[in-house]
């Protein structure tokens, strides 16, 4: 089947189940998954994964990683470092670490497989985060803020060890030599991203008071050295032995409307929206579901334990983390159950260690269905802690 068959056939599933299950009450994404089940090798066996939907697919994780950098702020980070919240989000991030490492070690998971599936039930995805928190009128809440300063932390966290982990996992060295060497690269892009977003800190500095333009030509302008600026990061990240969507993540993050004009970064912010959520997102997201195994069906032990430790690790950890920053219990539990969306961000994370050849397609498939359920019920247990 050809590569334009496939997309045609692929996206008008997932859409078409996608709708279906918002009329269910269900995030879009589980349609959009269960279209790439469906139509793939699992069941229908109607398409297979191959390079050229791989390549898609590659496209479609830049955007969906653009788009979501776009929601966040690095300035936000480096804030939140500098107070003494730090400590409290950095043990929402380390609870649902340790827990899944926990479970993953229980049923016997060599080493680098454990520690991914400690970082997929460590994320938390912002922008579902956001969505779920905007639906439910809580955006301006203290309840937002401390969600998302948590998951903008664990998020960056979460891709700089997974960046580690495709050194180390790629070197033939002694394995002192190569966690040195892992350092060295990580250190090397850490300076990269530094000097960025110096750098357009200074432009901004520049921009005292910006002259806005909402010419075609501007904008346009703008969106191409955006696009490049994103890209050469991720690529200076892969050429590091790092996977793109890290650097990409970084550099997606310093866009600011500061840098670019608000006209510029309105309409930037908008084409990546719908980009993501008509083409890009669903093509990902059912590109997961071709690669899911029903093999995985016949570890419900394990499944069920690691959807069980993600939900607990991350209501305590949010619990833990809104008592630490001085918030009442009930709103405490608030955090603990927003911060349990893991979405697309978990994907992304999964997929790119799929990829990297870190977890089979046993464990991948388990991490999916981890990342669809756990998405599924924050909604709802969020409607229920409003009652």
């Amino acid at each position: 089947m050809s590569l334009i068959v496939s997309l045609f056939l692929l996206l008008g599933l997932a859409h078409g189940l996608g709708t279906l299950a918002r009329r269910f009450g269900l995030p879009a994404l589980a349609g959009h998954m269960i279209a790439g089940i469906l139509v793939g090798p699992s069941v229908l066996g109607g398409i297979a994964p191959g390079p050229g939907l791989g390549a898609v697919a590659d496209i479609a994780v830049f955007f969906v990683v653009l788009t979501a950098g776009l929601e966040m702020r690095l300035q936000h980070v480096t804030d939140v470092l500098r107070g003494r919240g730090a400590l409290s989000l950095f043990a929402g991030f380390a609870v649902p670490v340790c827990v899944g490492g926990a479970v993953a070690f229980a049923f016997e998971l060599p080493s680098i497989p454990a520690i991914v599936v400690a970082l997929c039930i460590a994320v938390t995805a912002l922008p579902v985060a956001l969505q779920i928190l905007s639906g439910f009128n809580m955006l301006g809440t203290r309840i937002a803020s401390v969600t998302v300063s948590g998951a903008l932390l664990s998020d960056i966290l979460v891709f700089l060890i997974l960046g580690v982990l495709i050194e180390l996992s790629g070197s033939a060295r002694p394995a002192t030599e190569a966690v040195g060497i892992a350092f060295v690269k990580l250190a090397g892009l850490v300076l990269a991203i530094v000097a960025a977003q110096f750098a357009c800190v200074q432009v901004m500095k520049r921009r005292a008071a910006p002259v806005e333009s909402t010419s075609n030509g501007a904008s346009s302008g703008n969106l191409a050295f955006v696009l490049l600026f994103v890209l050469g990061l991720g690529a200076l990240s892969e050429l590091l032995g790092f996977h793109f969507a890290i650097g990409a993540f970084f550099a997606a993050m310093m866009v600011t409307p500061e840098l670019i004009g608000d006209s510029s970064f309105d309409r930037l912010e908008r084409t990546c929206d719908v980009l993501t959520a008509s083409l890009f997102g669903p093509v990902f997201l059912a590109y997961q579901g071709l690669q899911f195994h029903l093999q995985t069906l016949s570890q419900p032990a394990f499944i069920g334990a690691l959807i069980v430790g993600a939900v607990v690790s991350k209501m305590l950890s949010g619990y833990l983390v809104g008592r630490m920053q001085g918030m009442s219990k009930h709103d405490a539990w608030g955090v603990g159950i927003v911060m349990n969306a893991r979405g697309v961000m978990e994907l992304v994370i999964a997929s790119i260690a799929f990829r990297a050849a870190l977890v089979d397609g046993q464990i991948f498939s388990a991490l999916l269905i981890v990342g669809l359920v756990t998405t599924v019920l924050t909604p709802l247990m969020l409607r229920a802690w409003q009652r």
